[in-house]
């Protein structure tokens, strides 16, 4: 019997932006993963790593300015302030390479960290 990957989504948390809810996909190929690190790793790419993050990863945010609720878009995303997209960036990776507490390469049955 063939195992199947199943479509799944995460919900990022903002530490600095308490109340902000940025749902994302989070089983993206190791290919898009590695293509999203090496546009982001130049300056000429880092626009686009940025659109393609909005139009391949991110599902729906709760995020409004001024003008009312930002669009989850790239435009959206290049709407936010960089600060609040650079905290996206960071949780989504952060959660994506976290290995999940019910996975079965997760743990030997040891102790918890200290940070946990």
């Amino acid at each position: 019997m063939a195992y199947t990957i199943k479509k799944s989504t995460l919900k990022l948390v903002l530490d600095d932006f308490d109340g902000a809810e940025v749902v994302c996909r989070a089983n993206i190929s190791l290919g898009e993963m590695l293509e999203l690190r090496d546009l982001g790793a130049s300056e000429d790419g880092i626009r686009e790593a940025y659109g393609r993050f909005a139009s391949d990863v991110l599902v729906s945010w709760n995020i409004e300015d001024e003008d009312g609720p930002v669009p989850v878009t790239a435009d959206g995303l290049m709407r936010l302030p960089s600060s609040v997209a650079a905290a996206i960036m960071g949780a989504w990776g952060e959660q994506l390479t976290a290995v999940p507490t019910n996975s079965a390469t997760g743990s030997n049955g040891g102790g918890t960290s200290a940070g946990r």
